[in-house]
C-alpha cells in the first residue's frame, strides 16, 4: 500500500521539531528525557545571577538556574529563583542555598549541606545566602587604603600649598643664587686641591727627610729598648720609693717648719732681736758702719805706721818715737827692768 507523500512529509516535520526543541533544551541546558526535581529560593540580592546558571555541591553541578524574576507582590522586592536539579543526590532540608562568583564573574548557586534527618522534597523553599563576591572583598580590603589615600592626599594638598608659598619667586631667587654660590665655591675648591697638589709635590723631597728621619728615630728607639726599659724601671722604682714615704708626715713636719719661719719672719718684721733690730733699726746699722770704717782707717794707720802702736828694744834703749809721752816711755823703762831683775 503507498504511503501518501503528505504523510510521510509530516511525520519528517514532527521529528524535526521535535529535535529542534530537545536541542534548544539541550543548548539551554536542559535535559527533556531527565527526571529533575524543583526548589525555590528566595533573596534580597542575587549578585547577577541569571538562567542556567549551575547549581553544584563541593563543586560538582548536580542543577541549573531555571527561573529568576522579583517575587509577586513583596514590598522589598525579593528575588524569586527556581532551580532544577538533575542528580538524585539528596538534598538535606536545612541545606543553604549561597550565591557565589568566580575569577570570571560567572555566577553559580552552591548548595551547603547540613547534618539533618529530614531530606527536602520537590517544590520546598530552602535557606539562601550571598557569599561576599572578589569585588567585594577586594572593595573591602581596599576601603582603608582608599580612607588612608584620601588623607594623604589631603595632607600632600596641603603640603603642596604649604611648599608653593614657601618656594615663591624670591625663594627661588635665592635658591638661585644659593646654587650658583656652591658652584662657585667648588671651583674655588678644585682651585685649592690643584694648589694643595703643587705644595706636595714641591716638597715632595722634604717630605721624604722627614719620612726618614722618622725611620731613623724608630730605629733607635727599636736598638735602645733596653735601656729604655732600664730607664722606665728606674723611674718605676722611684714611684714605688714615692709610694712608701709618708707623704702626709713629711708634709706635717714641712707646715711646721714653714710656720716657724713665718714666726721668725714676723718677728723680724716686728724688730724683736738683732736681725729685727738690724732690719728695722736705722741706727745700729749706721753705728756698725761706722764702727767698721773706724777700724779700717786703725788698721791702715797700723799697716803705716807700726811704730807707733809696737815698741821692740833689744838692748833697752830709749825710745825715740816722738808720739809717746813721758810716762809712757816711764812705764816701758820699769817694765824693762823687770824683766831683767828675772
Amino acid at each position: 500500500m503507498k504511503i501518501r507523500k503528505e504523510f510521510i512529509i509530516g511525520i519528517v516535520a514532527s521529528f524535526t521539531l521535535v529535535a529542534f526543541y530537545w536541542g534548544f533544551s539541550f543548548l539551554k541546558g536542559d535535559d527533556i528525557f531527565a527526571k529533575e526535581r524543583q526548589f525555590v529560593l528566595v533573596y534580597d540580592k542575587v549578585a547577577g545571577l541569571n538562567v542556567a546558571n549551575p547549581v553544584t555541591v563541593n563543586g560538582m553541578k548536580i542543577g541549573k538556574v531555571s527561573y529568576v524574576n522579583f517575587l509577586p507582590n513583596d514590598p522589598n522586592a525579593r528575588i524569586l529563583v527556581r532551580i532544577k536539579l538533575t542528580s538524585d543526590i539528596e538534598i538535606p532540608s536545612n541545606s543553604i542555598a549561597v550565591i557565589k562568583s568566580d575569577f570570571l564573574g560567572v555566577n553559580s548557586i552552591e548548595l551547603k549541606f547540613r547534618k539533618s534527618e529530614a531530606f527536602a522534597k520537590t517544590g520546598d523553599t530552602l535557606q539562601t545566602s550571598v557569599a561576599t563576591t572578589i569585588q567585594e572583598e577586594v572593595s573591602m580590603q581596599m576601603l582603608p587604603i582608599k580612607l588612608k589615600a584620601e588623607d594623604m592626599m589631603a595632607s600632600l594638598d596641603s603640603v603642596l600649598v604649604a611648599i608653593k608659598y614657601i618656594f615663591n619667586k624670591e625663594t627661588q631667587k635665592n635658591l638661585a643664587n644659593t646654587f650658583e654660590r656652591i658652584q662657585t665655591t667648588i671651583v674655588n675648591l678644585e682651585h685649592s686641591s690643584y694648589g694643595l697638589d703643587t705644595i706636595i709635590s714641591g716638597q715632595t723631597t722634604r717630605l721624604d727627610r722627614i719620612f726618614a728621619h722618622v725611620e731613623s728615630i724608630t730605629y733607635n728607639l727599636n736598638e735602645n729598648g733596653k735601656e729604655i726599659d732600664n730607664i722606665i724601671n728606674n723611674f718605676s722604682d722611684l714611684s714605688d720609693s714615692l709610694v712608701k714615704v709618708d707623704l702626709k708626715a713629711t708634709m706635717d713636719k714641712m707646715d711646721n717648719a714653714l710656720a716657724g719661719f713665718q714666726d721668725i719672719v714676723d718677728k723680724i718684721n716686728s724688730g724683736e732681736g738683732t736681725m729685727g733690730q738690724l732690719i728695722n733699726n736705722d741706727s745700729l746699722y749706721i753705728e756698725l758702719e761706722a764702727a767698721s770704717t773706724e777700724l779700717h782707717e786703725l788698721l791702715e794707720d797700723i799697716k803705716l805706721n807700726p811704730k807707733r802702736y809696737v815698741k821692740v828694744s833689744v838692748f833697752g834703749g830709749k825710745n825715740d818715737d816722738p808720739y809717746i809721752s813721758p810716762e809712757e816711755q816711764k812705764v816701758i823703762d820699769e817694765g824693762e827692768k823687770k824683766k831683767k831683775k828675772k
